[in-house]
């Protein structure tokens, strides 16, 4: 038999006293917390992560509604675990007999006894006169239960039939609800080193541009930070930062979850990109963002060169990805951006004929002549060598100037970026 094999064993009719005393004595135990997830608006789970003093894990998940506990660890440490925890806090089978929380059986029987009762009537009837029948009927003093009125159920017995059936159907009504919500309760998103300062830049980001708003329901002493937020549209978030940088995230799949989620998974300065592109950031694509804020970082802070030009590379590369993203979401499948477009008679650059068509839409034309017109003149124009006669110099000596065309094409992006929000054009996420 394989000793570190990993068991689960359950608590059940654990009041969270019981909770604290058993979570007490683990630690004065030797077991040290790693990590806990409190309660919040989408789940009533608590959930704990202990090592033992010789560094076997353990994980504890209290149901605070059902008032179950499940602890989950190996085999062969269980025993010594079971053994710190105070009587009370033992397995159905180990537990000690709690009379207070037990039903009243007592009550229940009194509740049965009606039942039996027509059959001693019917005897009795069966010995009486109908002189002495009336006798009966008189004495006061004796409880209803017992009080024989002509073979009709006592006033007791009836009322205890329906209580019965109610105290049945409220037994069972808890058991479908909790499974309905447990198959409904979405699976928490991890994200794995996260910064302190990244994590208040994001939250303050999301109350500035988004209007969230955000309210700490952390305790300090696990050096863990829990952060609920709300958006305007009733969204619920809740953030779970641990000590080692990792973001636990539950709720229910929305734009809140996807806009915390891609911000925190984000290799790319969102904060910088924010300040020049706030609606062109919907629509790009990672690696496109990534590209944009390495060069205007790159710009701003790098020192002396012969030649700046090469500090555009990444930012127009960054355009030609979003051109692209632009076509695919319709469905405008190309090899090279540029086979989408043909030159009119004055040689400028329009969708061909067949993609308008096909699309119907001015807005989005106009946008993706605009980017590719921007791509193809200055991209094309610093990136390449050029043979002709008449050429010009195609390096960028002075520094002031790379910065001025990366603002340019920050513009370009923004501004279509806003005319394509304004008639709600959407890119597929990949």
């Amino acid at each position: 038999m394989n000793e570190n094999k990993t068991e689960r064993r359950r608590i059940e009719n654990a009041e969270p006293d019981e909770v604290r005393a058993m979570l007490s004595a683990m630690e004065s135990g030797g077991y040290t917390r790693k990590k806990f997830t409190p309660t919040s608006f989408v789940s009533h789970l608590e959930i704990y992560q202990y090592l033992s003093p010789s560094g076997v894990k353990f994980a504890i998940v209290y149901d605070t509604k059902a008032k179950i506990i499940s602890v989950d660890g190996r085999s062969d440490a269980m025993p010594a675990l079971f053994a710190l925890f105070p009587p009370r806090c033992k397995p159905a089978g180990e537990r000690p007999a709690q009379p207070d929380r037990q039903p009243k059986q007592p009550e229940r029987q009194k509740l049965q006894q009606p039942a039996e009762r027509p059959a001693l009537r019917a005897e009795t009837r069966k010995g009486l006169t109908s002189a002495e029948k009336p006798a009966l009927a008189r004495p006061a003093a004796k409880p209803a239960a017992e009080k024989a009125d002509g073979g009709k159920q006592p006033a007791a017995a009836k009322a205890a039939k329906p209580d019965n059936k109610q105290t049945v159907r409220s037994e069972k009504k808890p058991a479908k609800k909790k499974a309905v919500k447990k198959e409904q309760e979405p699976k928490p998103v991890v994200v794995r080193g996260v910064s302190a300062k990244r994590l208040d830049w994001l939250i303050k980001d999301l109350k500035a541009a988004e209007g969230v708003k955000a309210r700490t329901t952390t305790a300090a002493f696990d050096k863990t930070r829990a952060i609920t937020l709300t958006s305007p549209s009733r969204e619920t978030l809740e953030l779970v930062r641990d000590e080692r940088g990792n973001v636990t995230l539950t709720g229910k799949p929305g734009a809140l979850m996807s806009d915390v989620k891609a911000q925190l998974e984000s290799k790319s300065d969102v904060r910088l990109l924010r300040r020049y592109l706030p609606t062109a950031l919907r629509y790009l694509s990672e690696s496109s963002k990534i590209d944009l804020s390495n060069g205007i970082t790159d710009i701003n802070n790098i020192g002396r060169l012969s030649d700046y030009s090469v500090l555009l590379t990444a930012p127009y590369r960054a355009l030609e990805k979003f051109i692209y993203d632009l076509q695919q979401a319709e469905r405008i499948n190309v090899k090279m951006i540029g086979q989408a477009y043909e030159k009119d008679d004055e040689g400028n650059y329009k969708l061909k004929k067949g993609y308008l068509k096909k699309i119907n839409s001015v807005v989005y034309s106009e946008v993706m002549t605009a980017l590719y017109t921007e791509y193809s003149r200055t991209r094309n124009f610093y990136t390449h060598s050029d043979n002709s006669a008449d050429s010009r110099p195609r390096g960028i000596s002075d520094k002031a100037e790379a910065q001025k065309l990366l603002t340019h094409l920050l513009s370009v992006i923004e501004y279509n970026a806003k005319k394509l929000s304004e008639i709600g054009f959407s890119v597929t996420e990949e």
